[in-house]
């Protein structure tokens, strides 16, 4: 058997039902193939590289299944015919998977590596937005904030002059 990665975009603002369908339909492609799924990774919704069909975001999985090849033509048909599927790439990842055993408990180990991965992501978003949020709601005024009235600072001196290079053309060699 050969291992296939099938990375495709669903419309942003596609239902879970609708993206639900769709999963639904790709599944259906590869079991009636004598394929095995592997893992499905949700990505999230992200900005696309260029706009597709007047998309500027898409909905990002990625699918990692088993199979002999010969139901990608069908699979692919019906994600090119689905008006809700922006774009679609299957890339052949191995061409000869030996122990199918051993690929499906990696595959489940690396599903749990990513959703572990993904909770640490969410949360660091989650404080990222709380302490934007926490300086949001802090009182803002013309001087920057946090600094002191101009009555209370204490008076800015003139900056000593530094000692530099001399000014191109005046250097020694050319007043001798």
């Amino acid at each position: 058997m050969r291992e296939y990665e099938l990375i495709y975009i669903i419309q942003p603002d596609a239902s879970d039902e609708r993206e639900q369908e769709i999963h639904a339909r790709i599944d259906g492609a590869i079991q009636g193939g004598q394929g095995l799924i592997l893992l499905r990774d949700d990505w999230g919704r992200r900005k696309l590289a260029h706009e597709v069909d007047k998309f500027q975001k898409g909905h990002y999985f990625q699918l990692n299944f088993l199979g002999d090849g010969k139901f990608i033509q069908e699979m692919e048909r019906l994600m090119r015919i689905d008006q809700d599927v922006l774009r679609f790439l299957t890339v052949q990842c191995n061409e000869n998977v030996v122990d199918i055993d051993a690929r499906v408990a990696a595959a489940k180990d690396e599903a749990a590596e990513r959703a572990k991965r993904r909770e640490e992501r969410e949360k660091l978003e989650a404080e990222r937005e709380e302490a934007a949020a926490a300086r949001d709601a802090r009182p803002n005024d013309d001087r920057g904030g946090d600094r002191a009235p101009p009555g209370d600072r204490a008076p800015a001196s003139a900056p000593a002059p530094v000692a530099g290079p001399t000014p191109l053309g005046d250097s020694d060699k050319e007043k001798e």
